[in-house]
């Protein structure tokens, strides 16, 4: 007898439950919290925290557990509580001594929260609640000796789940060996056994949900640590105090080869929190919401509440491969869940922690409203980083639990404002800023104004309006009234393209192809070319040589035989190609003229028209108006290779120019108050603005630059959203003369803008822009053989980051958690600078020599034709002209000798 007592009180001892009581996300649930109440369970102080509504009130207790001894698994209340419903919570939890599980409720006996306020007034926001009406008296707790040996020998005390009716009649508890049905108020409690319930005895339940309609899911696992574990749901009904599976749903991976398709998840059966699950009902009870963590997954599966069984459509969502999205799942409409999503190594090593709302009015997408923590929404200095779980009441409050055990309350607000929770215990109604919106009631941050509205620089806005057509309205437009011709959208640039080299840079070419061409696409061309205007004296001179032929042959009158001796002795004179021996040489050497002399005004124009920077007008001797003596040559060349003793002035003048740096913020309501600007070294060191200003869609700064190579950040303390920005660079200009190399230097103003903008996104917090700075180095050549030469500099600011970067969407919005905008702007000067050069294509000398080597040309073409004619023309014409006579006479001859005599035809006749 002895010896058996011994074992009974052995076994126990040997089995004896020891949690880690600083974990708030093992075994279950430790928050719970409906519209009336918030209660929470801090096993390392064996107290429950409870917090009555108004939550934004200071309504808090604590109670003592009824035995130091217990550990409590998970609290639970009625989702829906009425004025005349009695405060209650439920707990289940472990004797740490015995290992006997149980559960039990605690009820409010004091005075109402509701005619506390009334008397006390708003200073019960600061005064402490009397928390008598919680009394260790009214524990109602149940053990459960029947149970424990069970729960030892199949070591479930690790799956032990609660959840209570929408009325807060019933409480219902589940195991993989029992399930419990706990009349709240009768305070009686029935059990039946698991294995002749779950369909599947190896279940191990891990959540839990009821809908209005008391359909209760409870979701878990099933398998074996042979072979896997895969998550699993039953739905029960509760017929006559008997709880029955009508329907069964399982998990399966998308595809056969997934990742989560490889897990076997072996040890799911020894409790660990990455196994956690998470269920919950939609508000209709059509839908139900499971958060499948060690999947990464959320499945929004139908339900035909009809029949009592799952639908086989379902929605699924996974967030990569990791663990965590699902660790708590719920509704905050009938269209709207939230979701927990953590981020943790396949080691359960945590890395991030978010709260996604979905939009799942469309039964294919999960499409995102709102991110907490975001940029509007922080996390308060009384809240850590890790959130475990969260609880959601009817009217859409969320209150978050943290690694440490701390509760934030995230309180609703009405349209135009958000929850602002950078603070305290629970968010306070903060106003929309401009360029935002929020058009119902609820706990998700304001939504940016979309492209093409505003706010018109109102806060605390439910809508935005329309923008003028001709106006700059970006994503998030704060004001609507900048035009998108304003200089703050204009770019200034005084860099431009280097000329080309004309396709010919020899003048003999250059010259011949404009003195023997005539190009008769207008009137214009066709006046400044030369060989039109020879050709017309050519015309003339044979008109005068066909009058002269006339007054020799065929005028008699003495006077017109003087006339045309004279005229034949005239232009024999003027006969360059014959040399004074052909009247016809005579009339085509005016020809020659003509051509020499255009030859000789167009050269003496055209060496003129050097440099380009002093060409001022089209040439309007030619038909090319853009004809310059001119050729140029660009190139890239390192920065690192030394100028030599004629270049080095340029340089040294482009290191040493002062550059102002100008920034323009546009469609914003920044201020100067709310900018600092730092250098980044090895430290930050602040710089002082050189000016600033700001209007009401505008803030403008400006700062002098201590060098060109520098990194900034210029920081905009809020959350206010920004268009568009302009940067800007200013430099004075200066000149440098050295007389002992005859060389000017002319270091130009720098005036250059750029506005940076994206159609569709404003201004990203964490923005960054590269600046590089290109030294842009002209160097002319004198004209004359001693003459100037110039150098001219310039610095080309290029921005060598993509807008795509710099500018941010509205989903990459939702993403975003800083509360100040830091615009990151690195300048440097690249590797290399352009070395532009003009030279002359010709010089005087070239010129000359050319010019008279046209007029040999000339007058050798003319001769050549001259010769051409008279050796081989002429004579080929008269050859012919001699047969044709030839031809003629002998016809005629012919024709004489076959004609018959008069005499000859007399006799004939008689």
């Amino acid at each position: 007898m002895l010896s058996a007592l011994l074992v009974v009180v052995l076994i126990p001892i040997a089995h004896t439950f020891i949690p880690d009581s600083s974990l708030f996300d093992a075994y279950g649930l430790k928050l719970a919290a409906n519209d009336a109440l918030l209660v929470e369970a801090i096993n390392v102080n064996s107290v429950f925290l409870l917090r009555f509504s108004p939550f934004d009130y200071s309504l808090t207790c604590t109670i003592a557990y009824n035995d130091s001894n217990q550990y409590i698994y998970a609290v639970a209340l009625q989702s829906q509580i009425t004025s005349n419903d009695s405060t209650r919570f439920v707990f289940i939890g472990v004797s740490e001594d015995t290992d006997v599980p149980f559960i039990g409720s605690l009820t409010y006996t004091g005075v109402s929260v509701t005619a506390y306020i009334a008397s006390v007034g708003n200073s019960t926001r600061r005064v402490k609640f009397p928390c008598t009406g919680w009394q260790k008296s009214s524990y109602r707790i149940h053990s459960l000796m029947n149970l424990a040996d069970d729960l030892e020998q199949t070591d479930t005390n690790s799956f032990f789940v609660v959840t209570v009716t929408s009325d807060g009649r019933y409480a219902y508890a589940f195991t993989n060996t029992f399930l419990i049905i706990y009349d709240l108020v009768q305070d009686i409690i029935s059990t039946q056994l698991a294995n002749i319930t779950w369909p599947d005895t190896s279940f191990l339940p891990r959540a839990v949900d009821i809908s209005q309609n008391s359909l209760i899911i409870v979701l878990g696992y099933i398998g074996s640590s042979d072979t896997k574990y895969t998550p699993c749901a039953y739905l029960l009904n509760v017929t006559n105090s008997i709880l029955t599976v009508v329907d069964a749903w399982t998990y399966t991976p998308a595809t056969n080869t997934s990742w989560q398709a490889r897990l076997t998840n072996w040890n799911a059966d020894i409790y660990a929190s990455k196994y956690d699950l998470s269920v919950s009902w939609g508000a209709a009870g059509d839908r139900v919401l499971f958060g499948l963590q060690i999947m990464n997954t959320i499945v929004l599966v139908s339900v035909d509440q009809v029949n009592q069984n799952f639908d086989s459509a379902s929605q699924t969502l996974s967030n990569g491969k990791a663990v965590g999205m699902g660790k708590a799942v719920g509704w905050l409409d009938s269209d709207l869940i939230i979701v927990l999503v953590n981020i943790y190594s396949f080691n359960y090593i945590w890395s991030s922690s978010q709260v996604i709302v979905y939009n799942v009015s469309n039964n294919i997408t999960f499409t995102v409203l709102s991110i907490f923590p975001n940029i509007q929404q922080t996390l308060s200095d009384t809240f850590g980083p890790i959130i475990l779980s969260f609880s959601i009441t009817q009217n859409g409050t969320v209150v978050l639990l943290d690694s440490l055990g701390n509760y934030y309350i995230l309180l609703p607000s009405s349209a135009g404002s958000f929850s602002d929770t950078s603070s305290g215990t629970s968010s306070s109604p903060t106003a929309c800023i401009a360029g935002t919106f929020t058009s119902e009631f609820g706990i998700s941050p304001c939504s940016l104004c979309p492209s093409g509205t505003t706010t018109n620089g109102l806060i605390s806005q439910s809508s935005c309006v329309s923008c003028s057509n001709d106006s700059f309205c970006s994503l998030g437009a704060a004001f609507g009234d900048i035009s998108t011709s304003s200089a703050l959208l204009t770019n200034i640039n005084q860099a431009r393209a280097y000329p080309v080299s004309p396709q010919s840079i020899r003048f003999d070419n250059i010259l011949i192809e404009n003195m023997f061409a005539i190009n008769s696409e207008s009137s214009n061309c066709l006046v400044h070319s030369p060989l039109f205007w020879a050709l017309i004296v050519v015309a003339v001179g044979l008109f005068v040589w066909i009058l002269m032929f006339i007054f020799e042959r065929y005028v008699k009158n003495p006077l017109g035989k003087k006339t045309h001796k004279q005229m034949e002795r005239f232009f024999k004179k003027t006969d360059l190609i014959g040399e004074g021996e052909m009247v016809i040489g005579g009339l085509f050497s005016f020809a020659i003229i003509v051509l020499v002399v255009f030859a000789y005004t167009f050269s003496t124009l055209y060496f003129q028209r050097y440099p380009i920077e002093q060409v001022y007008q089209g040439a309007s001797f030619a038909c090319d108006e853009s004809l310059t003596n001119a050729q140029f040559s660009s190139g890239l060349m390192p920065i690192g290779i030394p100028p030599d003793d004629i270049e080095q002035p340029i340089f040294t003048l482009l290191d040493a120019q002062p550059l102002i740096l100008s920034i323009d913020f546009v469609n914003t309501v920044f201020n100067c108050t709310d900018v600092t600007v730092s250098q980044v070294k090895d430290v930050s060191l602040q710089m002082t603005l050189s000016s600033c200003n700001d209007s009401a869609s505008t803030m403008s700064l400006s700062l002098a630059l201590p060098s060109h190579d520098i990194n900034l950040q210029i920081a905009l303390t809020g959350t206010n959203t920004i268009g568009a920005f302009r940067l800007s660079f200013q430099g004075p200009g200066s000149e440098l003369m050295n007389t002992t190399l005859s060389t000017s230097y002319t270091l130009q103003d720098l005036v250059f803008s750029q506005t940076l903008s994206y159609n569709g996104r404003l201004l990203a917090q964490q923005a960054s822009c590269t600046l590089q700075f290109t030294k842009i180095i002209n160097r002319t050549y004198p004209l004359e053989e001693h003459g100037e030469t110039k150098f001219s500099g310039l610095w080309l600011p290029t921005l060598s980051t993509s807008v795509d970067n710099v500018f941010a969407d509205e989903n990459e919005y939702k993403y975003s958690t800083s509360t100040s905008t830091v615009l990151s702007i690195v300048i440097s000067e690249t590797s290399s600078y352009v070395l532009n050069v003009q030279k002359p294509i010709t010089a005087k000398q070239e010129l000359v020599f050319t010019n008279l080597l046209y007029t040999i040309v000339c007058l050798e073409i003319f001769g050549l034709g001259f010769l051409i004619f008279k050796l081989i023309v002429i004579p080929f014409f008269k050859s012919i002209l001699r047969y044709f006579r030839q031809r003629h006479r002998s016809a005629a001859n012919h024709s004489s000798l076959d004609k018959p005599t008069l005499t000859e035809l007399n006799d004939t006749h008689l």
